[in-house]
């Protein structure tokens, strides 16, 4: 007799939580993207024999590990694989071994292509099944692995361990035997007749019960991908600090701005995007005078974590075409078990496949704040940290930066301090701590910008204006300056940066009025 398969369904919760209450499986796994889907290989928590389903908001966050090489792999070692049409539409190409749906089912049809057509053996109707996810530790109850089970492999893979599953990527370096990679076989075509899931929620149902069905939700209407969009590989520039009060959101949100201003203006409308990861604060919105959508809103929609599909749940400045994921509502809403670092990591992810630039407001970057450690020194491509003129707050910045670019403060090692810049904000003439001044207590560290201490932007922010919009001559070159410094992008200008010395001061000290040298 057939034994019913452990379930992974990959990208899509809901549709996780619908057939975990059918109860036909002995375990159902959730996992959101190629690198949980290998940590959970890794476990060896699946073992055969094991189904699985790959939804449209499966997140290909690990290189050579798309759908259709993990969905080919996998049939291919005798799995059963059933991948959204989704996938078909966008170009992936399957083999006959893989079951391509994207419409309505019967959930009893669709228990009957999972192998899951009688409960488990040992399990009763009233019994509870098994759940668990990538993330969490296996629960009492579960079926046990068995230790021989094979791994989650695919065609020509070297044998594993029996207790280290994995799943490996078609030409793929040799991982470390302590991360496992992801391998696969190529694919043929696709069978186009297979049939589709749709979602109407339903409780157990017999085969015999066609009311019952099951369906992934369906896709927002996205924009074709033109040829600059496909294969694009975003910046992410993070604007953080060390210390509050520095102007660290009103930077982030008005550099955003102008550069959005900046690429419509030659034609790269809607390449911008603005991320507000200081979820406690959340004070992006304010500046822009915008509420909603918020991050909420691509929580709770697994779907959006698609880079084609992200904009439809993110907020819109039509007049500059600047989108902004807004933080949570309220501070009641900003919980940390929901609102993390390890969602904004998928969220940049999409990001990048979406949008040329990336800019992200931090919390503060307190040395072992996770959203900083896990999230913004790994995966931004630049850092903008503000400083202001005391040579207290210079020193402690000095100590700092030091500090984080050390290898423990970063999971993937020790930080390149060519990806950290300075910017002097709100500078003034008045004061003894100049922009020379910052370059010798800073030295080492490079200042790509001055700010002036300006009473019109101070205004501009008590009034929810934005400076970026509408800027001077002198503050246009700044943002130009600093914008071409971090992102090396043409449009932003030819960068005029003299090496640090006397050059480069001269034309910040005539920003600040300082024309004596």
């Amino acid at each position: 007799m057939a034994t019913t398969p452990n379930l992974v369904v990959a990208g899509d919760p809901s549709v996780a939580g619908k057939l975990r209450e059918t109860g036909r499986f002995p375990a159902v796994f959730d996992v959101a993207s190629a690198a949980e889907l290998r940590t959970l290989s890794r476990s060896g928590r699946v073992g055969r024999p094991a189904a699985f389903m790959f939804a449209p908001g499966f997140i290909e966050d690990l290189p050579g590990a798309g759908v259709s090489v993990l969905a080919n792999g996998l049939a291919g070692n005798g799995f059963t694989v059933l991948v959204h049409d989704h996938f078909k539409k966008r170009g992936d190409e399957f083999g006959s071994g893989v079951c391509v749906t994207g419409g309505r089912v019967r959930l009893s049809e669709l228990l009957t292509m999972l192998g899951a057509t009688r409960k488990p053996d040992g399990m009763t109707a009233a019994e509870p099944h098994a759940v668990h996810t990538a993330a969490t530790p296996r629960g009492a109850g579960a079926a046990a692995a068995k230790p021989s089970m094979p791994d989650l492999r695919v065609a020509g893979a070297a044998a594993a361990k029996p207790s280290m599953p994995d799943l490996r990527v078609a030409g793929a370096a040799a991982a470390k035997p302590s991360m496992p990679d992801l391998r696969v076989a190529g694919a043929a075509a696709a069978k186009p007749s297979m049939p589709d899931l749709r979602v109407a929620g339903a409780a157990t149902a017999e085969p015999s019960r066609p009311a019952a069905s099951l369906a992934w939700p369906a896709r927002r209407p996205v924009a074709a991908e033109t040829p600059e969009s496909a294969g694009r590989r975003g910046k992410v520039i993070a604007v953080t600090a060390a210390k509050g009060g520095v102007g660290k959101t009103s930077m982030a949100v008005n550099l955003a701005v102008y550069a959005a201003r900046l690429l419509q203006a030659v034609d790269r409308a809607g390449t911008v995007a603005l991320v507000d990861t200081n979820f406690q604060q959340a004070d992006v919105g304010r500046y822009l005078s915008l509420d909603s959508p918020t991050i909420l809103d691509v929580f709770q929609h697994p779907g959006a974590l698609n880079p084609q599909a992200l904009r439809g749940h993110m907020a819109r400045i039509a007049e500059i075409d600047l989108y902004a994921l807004l933080g949570p509502p309220d501070i009641v809403a900003a919980d940390p078990a929901v609102i993390n670092a390890k969602l904004y990591q998928r969220i940049i992810a999409a990001l990048r496949d979406a949008f040329d630039f990336v800019f992200v407001d931090t919390p503060v970057a307190e040395l072992y704040h996770t959203t900083f450690t896990e999230l913004v020194l790994p995966e931004a491509d630049a850092i903008l940290v503000p400083v202001e003129p005391n040579r207290v707050t210079l020193e402690a910045a000095q100590a700092w930066l030091r500090a984080i670019t050390l290898p423990q403060h970063s999971r993937d090692g020790r930080v390149d301090p060519r990806k950290l810049s300075l910017v002097l904000n709100r500078a003034r003439g008045d004061v003894d701590c100049g922009p020379e001044d910052v370059m010798d207590l800073l030295s080492g560290w490079r200042l790509v910008g001055v700010i002036p201490d300006d009473e019109e932007w101070m205004q501009a922010v008590n009034e929810h204006r934005l400076v970026g919009m509408h800027v001077g001559s002198g503050l246009d070159e700044t943002f130009r300056e600093i914008l071409q410094a971090v992102t090396g992008e043409t449009a932003f200008g030819t960068a005029t940066l003299d090496p640090p010395g006397n050059g480069r001061a001269h034309r910040w000290k005539k920003v600040l009025g300082l024309n004596r040298v």
